[in-house]
């Protein structure tokens, strides 16, 4: 099971685990799949807030995660 900090921002998943911001896109986060995107934004952007400015229910978004094997460490 890979880890992710609840801090790292969307830039910082980007490097650890690129194959991530694919599954963002599949949940929700259509704007991220834009490089400059996850240069700009994503390095301020956490998936908790990313999930407030899109809408998207974190809890959600967690189980998501944790059935693709990413467990998001509170």
């Amino acid at each position: 099971m890979k880890q992710i900090n609840k801090t790292d921002t969307i830039f910082i998943l980007s490097q650890k685990y690129p194959e991530v911001i694919d599954l963002l896109v599949e949940f929700g986060f259509t704007q991220i799949k834009a490089p400059q995107m996850i240069v700009t934004a994503g390095k301020f952007m956490t998936l908790d807030k990313g999930c407030q400015l899109r809408n998207l229910n974190y809890s959600e978004l967690k189980q998501f995660l944790l059935k693709k094997g990413y467990e998001i460490i509170e």
